[in-house]
């Protein structure tokens, strides 16, 4: 008699592993759209049209705007209607206030735990970054600037609070214009990181943050 093959771990097949790379892969780029302001505050995303732009059914596209839903960069306005999420001032003030509350701390751990190894990634993505010229990748440098930060910092828990807000932030790192300033800025906390000097690391990151969050709120509120 043969014999039955040995059924994949915790009852995961072949299909739903793809269901599951399809439903990542969908969800990812409609945050990279909405990230890099393909998709505008407000604009309606109609599930049926996603699926024909994206190429896919409309089954991972369904789950892919639940995950951004509970992620924050949409709502769901009725039942069948779905928008990208309009920010108010206090949406934008009470993320960088998490973020004055989170930042400082990861960049102290950086400092302290900065390897050689470390500081030359941060250095490369300064040099990376100094020679970009288009915006979003300038956007996107930035960005990877703190994800290598947290993950120096090497604190698991830190991490994840870190990663419940990362996409978030990213949205909001597309507002900063002030190229130069941001730069002076990074190639400080890496001096800082490198000369493992927790406590100004802990204090100047506090400094870039709020200084980002000012200018968030002249981007994106000019008039108020």
């Amino acid at each position: 008699m043969a014999t039955n093959a040995a059924a994949p771990p915790n009852g995961t097949t072949p299909l739903t592993t793809a269901l599951a790379a399809m439903r990542g892969e969908v969800t990812q780029e409609i945050r990279r759209q909405i990230i890099e302001g393909e998709l505008r505050p407000g604009e309606r995303l109609v599930e049926r049209s996603v699926a024909e732009r994206l190429g896919v059914s409309r089954s991972p596209v369904r789950e892919a705007l639940q995950v951004l839903i509970f992620e924050g960069f949409l709502v769901a306005e009725t039942p069948r209607k779905v928008a990208v999420r309009r920010w108010s001032r206090r949406d934008v003030e009470n993320l960088f206030e998490v973020r004055e509350a989170l930042e400082p701390a990861v960049t102290a751990l950086a400092a302290r735990r900065a390897t050689s190894e470390d500081v030359g990634r941060l250095t490369r993505l300064l040099d990376e970054t100094h020679s970009a010229t288009d915006e979003t990748v300038l956007h996107r440098l930035s960005a990877d600037f703190h994800d290598v930060v947290t993950e120096i910092a090497a604190n698991e828990q830190l991490h994840l609070l870190m990663q419940t807000i990362q996409g978030r932030m990213r949205w909001l790192m597309q507002q900063n214009e002030d190229w130069s300033r941001l730069m002076e800025e990074h190639a400080i906390l890496v001096q800082l990181i490198a000369t493992h000097s927790e406590a100004a690391a802990r204090e100047f990151a506090l400094a870039h943050v709020k200084h980002s969050c000012a200018l968030a709120l002249a981007s994106l509120f000019p008039c108020d």
